[in-house]
């Protein structure tokens, strides 16, 4: 709880920043707090549980995927500063947004009541309908901000009457009492089929996606690099938590469904992406076959499948947000990320294609990367859970998607039909930055144990 109001006191710093004479400094100090924070949110909770006021649980499952989340937000903040050198946004309102939206997803991580599902949902939610439209002269970010706000809000009803009708059939918002007072009665689970459907939205899973690559496509780009991987982190943080919170097994006819969705997600997030030409967009369509991959786990209320998730995402967000990274530095010189565009990077610009085909590599899931290890993993756990099959759909979509991130790797490397559109990016401090996360991707890979022991111990 001490992380969550730090933060906020912070984003509320931030936001008065500019009237207080300290709109310079502001940057630093987040770095420097997001820092302090992160470690004494480590620190004073890690094998330490404690409950809030009956609201929130701080353990070591809050702890690991909080940190996560604090970690996404620093590296997004270290990434992103160059996108506000040229004074097109605000500094100090964008800033003071994401930091909000961070504490929206602590909450959503570590809540123990609905009540406070709900206030996580919405903090978390509202600055990116926001910042989604920042770009005010762009058409297709006021396109994304819409659709982002009116489909968000359509998902935030349906798990408020969840909500209702669980507290119908329980009487208590709280998870604990609901665990013990759920029956069978169909009203629980019609409430806890329409929360799951919620969800089903904020992680993009299929047929819950569609606003997906116009939202992420319309969005400045590094504001989409904030969505595509701390919302998904802690939205699956949540869906987890709420699962294993009221069930000690997931109910056959949730558990049918959710396999289904999984399998889905996989099969046309991926063939949709082979399908795409802008890089963006194949990026949108990757992280929702990324979310069917998370999804599989879910059956299965296992330290197994906990610690899987936990993996995972760790290595999604960060080869992730390498990824859009590379797309937004093409962007800046060119109109769109077209795979076309990224033609002979690989010459004019040797360092911005290695890490890009670091991450995409990691993405498709092949070695040494972090993301092959989080499927091996992962796949293992569903196998030990009985769902071969889907275990064999999510092999079938992975070969998919070698084909069109391998597609994007083949033109940084083959020569540009047009010399003139070389990419000649100058970068100093993101460099460094993106050398430490290129880094973290392989030993991710390579030494995988010290994830595997935190996430056994969540």
């Amino acid at each position: 709880m001490n992380a969550i109001i730090l933060i906020s006191i912070l984003g509320i710093f931030t936001m008065m920043s500019e009237f207080i004479g300290l709109k310079k400094f502001i940057y630093p100090i987040i770095l420097l707090s997001l820092v302090g924070i992160l470690g004494y949110n480590i620190c004073s909770f890690w094998n330490t549980p404690e409950v809030h006021y009956g609201m929130l649980l701080h353990d070591n499952y809050s702890v690991a995927f909080g940190s996560l989340l604090i970690t996404i937000t620093l590296l997004w903040f270290l990434l992103s500063r160059e996108s506000y050198s040229a004074g097109e946004f605000n500094q100090g309102d964008h800033y003071a947004l994401i930091l909000f939206s961070t504490v929206g997803g602590l909450l959503l991580v570590s809540f123990t009541n609905m009540s406070t599902l709900f206030l996580g949902v919405e903090i978390l939610s509202i600055p990116l309908y926001i910042l989604a439209g920042s770009r005010k002269k762009d058409i297709r970010s006021v396109e994304a901000s819409i659709k982002y706000f009116i489909l968000g809000s359509f998902a935030t009803g349906i798990m408020l009457l969840g909500i209702a009708l669980i507290y119908g059939a329980t009487g208590t918002f709280d998870l604990a009492a609901i665990k013990i007072a759920a029956s069978q009665q169909s009203l629980f689970y019609v409430g806890i089929t329409l929360l799951s459907i919620s969800f089903a939205f904020k992680i993009s899973a299929v047929p819950f996606h569609f606003w997906v690559p116009d939202v992420y496509g319309g969005a400045p780009t590094f504001i989409t690099a904030f969505m595509s991987t701390f919302v998904k982190v802690a939205a699956f943080g949540a869906f987890y938590h709420l699962l294993d919170s009221i069930f000690t097994q997931v109910p056959s006819y949730l558990s049918y469904t959710l396999i289904g969705l999984s399998a889905l997600t996989i099969l046309i997030g991926n063939l949709a992406a082979s399908y795409q030409n802008n890089v963006k967009r194949l990026l949108a369509f990757s992280g929702v076959s990324q979310a069917g991959y998370m999804l599989m786990v879910f059956p299965m209320l296992s330290v197994g499948s906990k610690s899987s998730l936990f993996v995972y995402l760790a290595g999604y967000a960060v080869a992730n947000l390498i990824a859009i990274y590379v797309v937004h530095s093409i962007e800046k010189l060119k109109d769109e990320a077209t795979v076309e565009n990224f033609g002979g990077l690989a010459k004019s610009n040797p360092f911005l294609a290695f890490v890009m085909t670091l991450a995409l590599i990691s993405l498709a899931g092949i070695p040494p990367a972090a993301g092959f290890f989080g499927k091996f993993y992962l796949f293992t756990e569903v196998i030990k859970g009985g769902n071969i099959y889907l275990v064999l759909i999510a092999i079938l979509g992975s070969l998919i998607s070698v084909y069109y991130y391998f597609k994007t790797i083949i033109a940084m490397y083959s020569e540009p039909e047009n010399t003139s559109s070389a990419v000649r990016y100058e970068f100093g401090f993101a460099k460094i930055i993106l050398v430490i996360m290129s880094v973290l991707v392989v030993l991710i890979g390579l030494f995988p144990d010290i994830l595997l022991q935190i996430g056994k111990q969540i």
